[in-house]
């Protein structure tokens, strides 16, 4: 049997702080926290919010917007300047929402969310905010031409599929989310997998087989590496 400071160890995770009024959606975004691997705390006004952060630092805030809530451009700016990480905003007003990303929110969702989606959105939050937090909810994107669908982890051009596995899929989307970026193997192994335990010779790995899957499809596109940069993504009259 595990003693408490054991189970503790193995429970501990990334601090997420919730601002939440409704004690329904607070259950569900609790489990989605800890599905993602997060350790929540929730706070059901946005002045609770503020004096934690004062006090303790996080690594993401979800803020579930209360309908009516006035000033959301301020507010996010202000819950940015004291926490200092990336924002997801979780609004039934969505359009209205979308017009006040710019003020930093890192990401946005419509209530009522799918748990799925936070989960994910979750994820790419604790992985760092920017970008990259787009793909890995995007259902269905079409970048020049290519369709690249999350959900069944393909990638189509001119009638041509080819379908990834969850690891070269994460990979992909990260220096999607990033292109013209070089990346060197320790940067995807923590930004697209999450993880230091797999190694540098493992990235080259899988960059090889995502290109021997991706070439046939001849996309006007290029997974480029060079020595001493790392790895870049490179879509046809970009500057490589």
């Amino acid at each position: 049997m595990l003693n408490s400071a054991a189970v503790a160890t193995k429970t501990r995770g990334p601090k997420v702080l919730v601002i939440e009024s409704d004690p329904d959606y607070r259950a569900v975004i609790f489990r989605c926290i800890e599905l993602a691997g997060g350790t929540p705390d929730m706070v059901p006004q946005l002045n609770q919010a503020v004096r934690r952060l004062e006090s303790a630092s996080y690594d993401l805030i979800v803020w579930g917007v209360a309908a009516g809530e006035p000033d959301k451009a301020g507010t996010i700016q202000k819950l940015h300047q004291s926490g200092k990480v990336p924002l997801i905003l979780l609004d039934e007003s969505y359009e209205e929402a979308r017009q006040t990303f710019e003020a930093g929110a890192d990401q946005v969702l419509p209530k009522p969310f799918v748990p799925g989606a936070l989960v994910g959105g979750v994820k790419a939050g604790l992985r760092g905010s920017g970008p990259t937090s787009v793909v890995p909810l995007a259902t269905r994107i079409d970048v020049k031409g290519i369709i690249f669908d999350s959900g069944a982890r393909t990638v189509s051009f001119s009638k041509q599929t080819a379908g990834l596995t969850r690891r070269e899929w994460d990979l992909l989307a990260f220096m999607l989310g990033n292109p013209g970026q070089y990346h060197t193997a320790d940067d995807l192994l923590v930004n697209a997998w999450g993880t230091t335990r797999h190694s540098a010779e493992q990235i080259r790995s899988y960059v090889a087989r995502l290109r021997r899957k991706l070439t046939p499809l001849a996309l006007p596109m290029e997974l480029m590496s060079q020595q001493g940069r790392g790895y870049c993504l490179v879509f046809d009259g970009a500057s490589k």
